[in-house]
């Protein structure tokens, strides 16, 4: 079986680790990315089944990446 893709955006450690584990029981293969800028750089390159965000981060703001992650602008 597959696993399905996750994509984690969010500046604090603490969260990318505790929605890692919880992902990870439910089959999903985690990414990181700190900063929305980042993870454009990944998507670049990457394909996931689901972005996960903050929407709250230094630079660009996870709503700013949702934008441009559904803009096709990527």
């Amino acid at each position: 079986m597959a696993f399905k893709r996750a994509l984690v955006v969010d500046d604090s450690r603490s969260a990318r680790l505790a929605l890692k584990m919880l992902l990870e029981q439910n089959d999903l293969k985690v990414h990181f990315a700190e900063t929305g800028e980042e993870a454009i750089d990944f998507l670049k390159t990457q394909t996931v089944d689901v972005i996960f965000m903050d929407h709250s981060m230094p630079g660009m703001t996870g709503l700013e990446l949702a934008e441009a992650v559904t803009a096709g602008s990527i």
